[in-house]
């Protein structure tokens, strides 16, 4: 039997359903569907992905489908803090797999292959918190709040308290005993009982 050149199939690997779900940094629990062969992310409003992390270059790196292999690869597009994929700085393409994680600044991100996929190499759970978001609009009651705002909130909150704290404190107490005292700032004050 002779095998026609012209009449012979090629066999692509088809792209599986993929998610990126963000693990760490200001968008946590944020999940961007990957519906296309190549991904930019970064903060450019026309990246595919867009990351809201200050130490995010406008287009960070690029995640691209590589039929012939059948894999995912994250490439570094010249990024000023680097691309890392599962904690280790990329220089060249590097592969992927489900469960990989990629670092972008302060952002952590996890590519997760959907059950029933064709080329799922690992199951990872995703959170129950995750929300699904088509395309890469992220409203911004969706983001959470970053931890260090919220306990410099905390902080002036107690200094806020303990000032009140200390000037009850000082009413409570009788006055005139520091007037008595004759201490300069008090010795001025007339008070009358």
């Amino acid at each position: 039997m002779t095998i026609d050149p012209n009449q012979a199939t090629i066999v692509h690997n088809l792209r599986p359903k993929a998610n990126l779900i963000v693990k760490q940094g200001p968008q946590i629990g944020i999940l961007f569907p990957i519906t296309t062969d190549s991904v930019i992310l970064g903060r450019e409003e026309t990246c595919t992905v867009i990351v809201q992390d200050a130490e995010s270059s406008r287009q960070h790196c690029e995640l691209t489908w590589d039929e012939t292999s059948g894999t995912y690869f994250a490439q570094d597009l010249g990024s000023t803090n680097g691309t890392f994929v599962d904690g280790v700085q990329i220089t060249t393409p590097t592969p992927l797999k489900s469960g990989s994680s990629i670092g972008i600044g302060q952002t952590t991100l996890v590519l997760e292959f959907e059950a029933g996929s064709p080329t799922a190499q690992a199951d990872y759970e995703a959170s129950d918190k995750a929300t699904i978001i088509p395309g890469s609009v992220v409203e911004a009651d969706q983001v959470q709040e970053p931890k260090n705002k919220k306990m410099l909130t905390l902080g002036c909150g107690c200094l806020v308290f303990l000032c009140a704290c200390g000037a009850l404190g000082l009413v409570a107490l009788d006055l005139t005993d520091f007037i008595d005292l004759g201490l300069p700032i008090l010795s001025d004050l007339q008070v009358n009982f």
